[in-house]
């Protein structure tokens, strides 16, 4: 999956978070459990969920599926933001950076920004170096 909404904090109790919310993540961590980069523990617990299941190279697929995501679980996800705990929330697309480009640029509209920033989340690009293979 490339576009991923995280939800995280120190002091965040994720299992009570999630034990009353309807959208779950495919992935929950908690502060101290080992990560998986040998040696390093979690400094916070939190949870990832699946905005969009589109491949790096697919942006405008990336937006409209995050969108929908967005709209269709608002509700959920404002409640589990305002959790007691919740430091950071932020919907992150996982782009693939073209090599050879001089800039990239990824527009997102204003009723998509307007959405994130009412049910609370923030937005972030992660870009990294694909190959065509």
């Amino acid at each position: 999956m490339s576009c991923i909404l995280r939800i995280s904090g120190e002091s965040l109790d994720i299992e009570t978070a999630l034990s009353t919310c309807t959208v779950q993540p495919y992935l929950m961590w908690k502060k101290g459990e080992p990560r998986l980069l040998k040696g390093k523990t979690h400094r916070d617990s939190g949870a990832n969920f699946a905005a969009s299941e589109a491949d790096f190279d697919e942006f405008p697929r990336q937006l409209a599926e995050a969108t929908n995501y967005l709209k269709t679980h608002a509700s959920a996800l404002a409640l589990l933001v305002a959790t007691p705990g919740v430091q950071h929330s932020t919907l992150d697309f996982g782009l693939s950076f073209q090599e050879g480009s001089v800039t990239q640029s990824f527009h997102f509209p204003s009723a998509f920004i307007k959405l994130a920033a009412q049910i609370g989340i923030g937005v972030e690009v992660s870009q990294y170096a694909c190959s065509d293979d």
